[in-house]
């Protein structure tokens, strides 16, 4: 027998901005929330379609589904999205962009006082612990997000620093990167990664007029992996997103033509470098709870967004003062394998739990470990008044003084502990 060295530059590279799954090698891409990254067991899967079940009163899911496609555009990845509600180079206009600096924290008042105490009252802390917990790892209930990366060079920077924009072009795109809500995507950056809007002119079958679209984008672009690569090259990969997917927008001939383009875009995505992240009212069809079934079981991860806004039974909840809502995983991505999805990898939802919320913060989304409050809450008095000293004497005549571990109320008694 003999040995052949395995040569690197002759080796498949992986498409930028993604990596390989500890669990189960299959190629993973970002969301663009670190925390909903996790669920996932590290990522997307390459080739796999998201479902996100939109919530009534608010724009959750789509700010979801920004975040994917802004992801998209910072890791040098190629950008489809389809929408029939709202225009799509708006929306394009409106993605968030990258964080400037590396914290984690937002620079909201309540998040500042709440750090600044922890520090004055760190070193109190050690002594109400109990010795044996003091060096235990703390109770953390989200996802520590990655450091921010610079942003990547346009083409409008001065001659100078040509040489160091094609340098910078050559390094790897970051997998996971920091956004800032309060910032839009430059319009330098939208006109070099040219991200392609998907329009369904005819109105008479829009979902086929769509999964035309898609399959010729896949197939003029080389995303597809039934095409090999050319040696020393690495592959781009394709982000679809479809916002509001099935509203009474959309135009069809029959109501499985939803399900026809499910299937149709599952197997094109099955062999392609690429992934679709899609929303849907599935609020719209709540008298027939089968039609959203039935596309749960077709697409390979399902989950839901429900806000406390407008609703009735969480309205005056104490937990509404640190959450926006609840957030639902139905389903996980498996593919190809008998191995059950990846929670194991999780840290929010490790053993397959599902006790999961979601807050909205100035700058960011974040997607954490659902938890009460303590009882009582900060705003409530936990103590009754002392009674004044015009009832604490009608109080000692009419009670007689107990003996025992229990004391008259406004008098200390002598056995207390």
């Amino acid at each position: 027998m003999s040995f052949r060295k395995r040569n690197a530059d002759q080796q498949p590279k992986l498409p930028s901005g993604s990596r390989l799954s500890a669990y189960n090698g299959q190629l993973l891409i970002s969301t663009g929330v670190p925390s909903l990254d996790d669920i996932m067991g590290g990522g997307l899967p390459v080739g796999t379609v998201l479902l996100i079940k939109e919530d009534r009163a608010t724009t959750y899911a789509q700010l979801l589904l920004k975040y994917f496609l802004a992801q998209g555009i910072a890791s040098g990845h190629h950008c489809a999205l389809a929408s029939r509600d709202e225009d799509g180079n708006e929306l394009l206009r409106n993605l968030m962009w990258l964080a400037t600096s590396n914290t984690n924290d937002d620079d909201d008042d309540h998040d500042e006082a709440a750090k600044s105490a922890a520090r004055s009252n760190a070193e109190g802390d050690r002594l109400k612990i109990a010795w044996r917990y003091a060096h235990l790892k703390k109770f953390e209930s989200g996802v520590r997000q990655a450091p921010s990366s610079p942003p990547p060079q346009t083409s409008s920077s001065s001659s100078s620093k040509d040489s160091n924009s094609s340098a910078a072009s050559n390094e790897p795109k970051p997998y996971c990167s920091l956004f800032d809500l309060t910032k839009r995507v430059p319009e330098s950056v939208l006109e070099e990664t040219t991200p392609t809007v998907l329009d369904n002119a005819d109105g008479e079958d829009d979902y086929a007029t769509l999964l035309e679209n898609i399959r010729k984008l896949v197939l003029e672009n080389n995303f597809s992996s039934a095409i090999p690569a050319k040696p020393n090259t690495s592959r781009k990969v394709l982000r679809i997103g479809i916002h509001s997917l099935a509203s009474p927008s959309w135009q069809s001939k029959s109501s499985h033509d939803l399900y026809k383009f499910f299937h149709a875009l599952r197997g094109l995505l099955r062999f392609s470098f690429g992934a679709a992240v899609v929303t849907i009212p599935a609020y719209l069809y709540d008298e027939a709870p089968n039609f959203v079934k039935r596309v749960e079981h077709i697409v390979d991860a399902v989950i839901e967004v429900e806000s406390f806004a407008g609703s009735k039974v969480h309205n005056d909840a104490p937990y509404t003062q640190n959450y926006h809502g609840f957030f639902y995983v139905h389903k996980l991505p498996v593919l190809n394998s008998l191995l059950p999805p990846s929670t194991k990898l999780s840290v929010l939802s490790a053993g397959g739990s599902n006790d999961l919320a979601f807050k909205l913060r100035r700058k960011r989304f974040a997607i954490e470990t659902f938890h009460l409050p303590p009882e009582g809450g900060v705003s409530e008095r936990r103590t009754e008044p002392p009674p004044s000293s015009s009832s604490s004497s009608d109080n000692k005549k009419k009670q007689p003084r107990r003996i025992g571990c229990g004391s008259t109320p406004g008098k200390t008694d002598l056995l207390e502990f």
